[in-house]
């Protein structure tokens, strides 16, 4: 067997390892609706999942290796990425409707994770969305708020609000132009508030190792900071999306 190769980077999970072509990653509670979602997707020819190669001989999920990385500052990426993302979105959302895989009266398969911490890029765009470990049956509306939010929110890192505004304004039109300002810019703030929330439960949860419950501390603040961008510029962020 080819020598393993620790993956770093993003948010990866511990113990994925490159192995040649091949990513492997340890399977969790919940893979075997994660393995049905991607052998789907495979089969019906969306070409932003990586494919599924099986199971290897210590039970770990095999995956196709997408060379790339992931980015986590809008300098490392194309300004085509943000409307990028949007469309590859819709397509998972638009394709999975009505899946057989999917309970009947799911609205379709939404990542549940699509930050750009899970998006390998090439030269600067979106070609693979990874780790699908939170896909799961869902209105595409989490999706959309949570990607706009991790994509083109940014309290930190010097990121120009005019930049932010004019990149939700492109991924929310990429997305779906008909949809209202007001109607996606509360989608980010539910997510982030979400995640606030879900990630406060964990910082004081003695059954949570001291990494993790430092990171739930860390992901809080993010979140904080964040949602309180966008309201503080509330009316900026809604001009840009009725230009």
């Amino acid at each position: 067997m080819e020598e393993e190769q620790q993956l770093v980077g993003g948010r990866t999970t511990p113990g994925v390892v490159r192995v040649g072509d091949t990513v492997r990653r340890p399977r969790g509670h919940r893979a075997g609706f994660v393995t049905a979602a991607l052998v789907w997707l495979n089969e019906h020819g969306f070409q932003y999942a990586p494919g599924y190669l099986g199971v290897d001989a210590q039970g770990r999920d095999v995956l196709e290796y997408r060379p790339g990385s992931t980015t986590d500052h809008p300098s490392q990426r194309h300004e085509g990425a943000y409307a990028d993302i949007a469309s590859i979105l819709r397509q998972l959302h638009t394709l999975t409707v009505g899946a057989d895989f999917l309970e009947p009266e799911s609205a379709c398969l939404i990542h549940g994770d699509p930050g750009p911490y899970n998006t390998i890029m090439g030269d600067g765009r979106p070609t693979t969305l990874i780790d699908w470990d939170s896909a799961r049956p869902g209105d595409p509306i989490e999706d959309v708020g949570y990607a706009a939010w991790t994509w083109c929110v940014q309290a930190v890192g010097n990121v120009p609000l005019q930049d932010q505004a004019r990149r939700l304004r492109q991924f929310r039109d990429a997305y779906d132009p008909l949809m209202s300002g007001r109607v996606f810019l509360n989608a980010l703030l539910d997510q982030q508030e979400r995640l606030a929330r879900v990630e406060s439960r964990m910082t004081t949860d003695t059954n949570c190792s001291e990494a993790r419950r430092r990171h739930a501390t860390e992901a809080v603040q993010w979140a904080t900071n964040d949602a309180s961008l966008v309201r503080e510029h509330w009316d900026v962020f809604m001009t840009a999306m009725s230009r």
